[in-house]
C-alpha cells in the first residue's frame, strides 16, 4: 500500500467471507506517529461500497491502528475540520488497579487529565491501545455487531488463522531488528539504547510490552540476556492481560518468547 495521506479511506475484508468493512485514516499521532483511524457504519457486503457510497456513511468508533499493507485505497475524502484528538486511557504503571485519563494537546504533549479507580469513572476516554490488524478488525465487527449491522457471531466466522511465520510488524518488529543490529555490532548496551531511542513509546504500556518482546526475542536469538529487559517484559505481560486477549498474533509471539525462557531456565 502506498504512503496514507489524511482523509484516504481503506478497504477492508472483515472476514473470511469476503465481507468488506471501511476505515478513513483522521490523524497521526505527533511525537510517536500512531495512526487513527475511523471506522464507517457500513453492513458488510461481498460487493462492497465505492468511495461516493462512503462519503454519506457515519463513522461508528476511532481506534489507532498499525495498518495492514493489504489493505486497499479507494479514495479519499477531503476533511473540512481538524480532528480532535479524544481522552485517552491506559492502566497505570504504578498501580495496575488504577487507569491514568489523559490528553494529547493538539497531538503535541501528554497531559494527564487525572487517575480513577473504576472503569464507570473512565466516561467517554478512549482506550489509548493501537491494535495489530486481527485485534483492529475483530473489534470493528465487534461495533457493527452492536449497531446491528453485522450477524456473524465470533465463534462461527471462520476467520484464518494468524500465520507464526509472518515478518514481525509494528513497534515489536522495529525493536527486534534494531536489537539485533545492535547485538550483531557486538554492543552490549541494548536496553539504555532502545530507551533513548524509543522514549516516547515507553509511556504506554502496550506499545513498551511491544517493544520489550522485541528486545527480548533479539537477545534470546543472539544469546545474550539483560535481566531489566525480562523483568520488565514479565511485568508488561502480566499488566497487559486484557491488551493481550485483542491480539492473537502478538499473544503468540509472547507464548513463542515464553517457551524459549523457559528453556534457558533464568531463575
Amino acid at each position: 500500500m502506498s504512503r496514507l495521506y489524511i482523509g484516504d479511506v481503506l478497504e477492508v475484508v472483515l472476514d473470511s467471507y469476503n465481507n468488506k468493512g471501511y476505515l478513513i485514516y483522521l490523524a497521526k499521532q505527533i511525537p510517536i506517529g500512531f495512526k487513527m483511524f475511523g471506522l464507517y457504519e457500513v453492513v458488510p457486503t461481498v460487493e462492497g461500497y465505492n468511495i461516493n457510497e462512503i462519503r454519506n456513511k457515519k463513522i461508528a468508533a476511532t481506534i489507532m491502528i498499525f495498518e495492514d499493507k493489504n489493505w486497499k485505497k479507494i479514495g479519499r475524502i477531503k476533511q473540512n475540520n481538524k480532528f480532535a484528538w479524544p481522552d485517552q486511557y491506559e492502566r497505570d504503571f504504578d498501580d495496575s488497579s488504577k487507569y491514568v485519563i489523559y490528553h494529547w494537546g493538539d497531538g503535541n504533549e501528554k497531559n494527564i487529565i487525572k487517575i480513577v479507580d473504576n472503569e464507570p469513572d473512565l466516561g467517554l476516554a478512549q482506550k489509548g491501545s493501537t491494535l495489530f490488524a486481527p485485534g483492529a478488525l475483530q473489534y470493528y465487527r465487534n461495533i457493527l455487531r452492536k449497531l446491528g449491522l453485522y450477524n456473524i457471531p465470533e465463534n462461527n466466522n471462520k476467520i484464518p488463522k494468524v500465520r507464526d511465520d509472518v515478518e514481525l510488524d509494528g513497534l515489536y518488529g522495529d525493536a527486534y531488528y534494531f536489537a539485533r543490529e545492535i547485538l550483531i555490532k557486538k554492543d552490549k548496551k541494548v536496553h539504555s539504547i532502545i530507551n533513548k531511542r524509543y522514549k516516547e513509546e515507553l509511556l504506554f504500556p502496550d506499545t513498551a510490552l511491544q517493544l520489550y518482546m522485541g528486545v527480548l526475542k533479539a537477545e534470546i536469538e543472539e544469546d545474550y540476556i539483560e535481566k531489566e529487559v525480562v523483568d520488565k517484559y514479565r511485568l508488561l505481560v502480566m499488566q497487559e492481560k486484557e491488551y493481550l486477549s485483542k491480539e492473537e498474533w502478538l499473544r503468540k509471539q509472547v507464548k513463542l518468547i515464553d517457551e524459549e525462557l523457559l528453556k534457558l531456565n533464568l531463575e
